[in-house]
């Protein structure tokens, strides 16, 4: 099936004649150890929020859909920024949206009005509206994980399971590339084993056959470097902006403004808890 099942690699260009790309990120740490630690010392009412709680959302879009969608991202970049490029620690570099830079402000984003950061989040929220994405999102308490399980499962993987069979009922027969955002040569390459291991086993609830979609599976960084990091990896930053108000709602149960540019993308909408917003645990009531 290619050299992408043996090791993690990148990918610069899609074929023509794939019909889905599939973007994949998340918020939050996978790691157990600091909880299992917490729970091993009986202090884990200490915990933070953002430690207790992980998500991996997947942005889904027909490669039809690629064309104007980059438009739609390289024109509100080059609107704010000068080729769509900004100072990156004294490199120049394509602006990268990343939502946690975004939020606070840094790099690129340290505009200097709050009014244009204002304009800037409106016109970027317009974005990620307009964009003709479908989404799934899987959201894991981990504290609640490792209560119930003796060996819990991986967060990442686990997520990767949920978000993998949701995606097959909707691709079906036809082909998708999957991007995931790389995360270091040892953490992709165990993501990589485990994706592999559901396309040639299957998983407990769906066959092998039903992974059949999956064209080739990816892990690209922020930045094409061969191109001296004057071009990102577009949807993957899409995947990054929608990963982040899906974390939220998962850990707060709040719509912000944000979640509402995002929530109508969520596949099954409006019916989506448990199904394109899948959470562990699960509460139908109470996401």
């Amino acid at each position: 099936m290619g050299s992408w099942r043996n090791r993690p690699k990148h990918i610069s260009e899609l074929k023509a004649d794939i019909p889905y790309v599939v973007a994949i990120d998340e918020s939050g740490s996978p790691s157990l150890k600091y909880l299992q630690k917490k729970l091993s010392s009986n202090t884990e009412d200490n915990c933070e929020l953002n430690d207790i709680h992980f998500n991996v959302t997947a942005c889904l879009m027909e490669t039809s859909h690629f064309i104007e969608s980059q438009d739609m991202v390289m024109g509100i970049k080059n609107k704010f920024w000068s080729e769509g490029c900004a100072n990156y620690k004294g490199d120049k570099k394509r602006v990268c949206f990343h939502s946690t830079e975004i939020r606070r402000r840094t790099n690129a984003f340290n505009f200097d009005s709050l009014d244009k950061h204002k304009t800037f989040i409106n016109e970027l929220g317009q974005v990620m509206s307009d964009m003709n994405v479908k989404l799934f999102s899987s959201h894991i308490n981990k504290l609640e994980l490792i209560k119930q399980y003796s060996t819990p499962y991986n967060p990442y993987e686990l997520s990767l399971t949920f978000i993998f069979e949701r995606l097959s009922y909707e691709i079906g027969k036809k082909k998708a590339v999957i991007v995931l955002e790389s995360r270091g040569k040892k953490e992709d390459k165990v993501l990589l084993k485990h994706i592999v291991k559901m396309i040639d086993q299957g998983t407990r609830f769906l066959n092998k056959s039903k992974f059949s979609f999956i064209e080739g599976v990816y892990f690209n960084g922020k930045w094409e470097e061969k191109s001296n990091n004057l071009k990102s990896y577009w949807i993957l930053e899409m995947a990054d902006l929608y990963c982040y108000p899906l974390f939220k709602f998962g850990k707060l149960n709040e719509k912000d403004q944000t979640f509402q540019c995002c929530e109508e993308k969520i596949i099954c909408y409006p019916d989506y808890i448990g199904k394109g917003f899948k959470k562990f645990p699960y509460n139908k009531k109470t996401p």
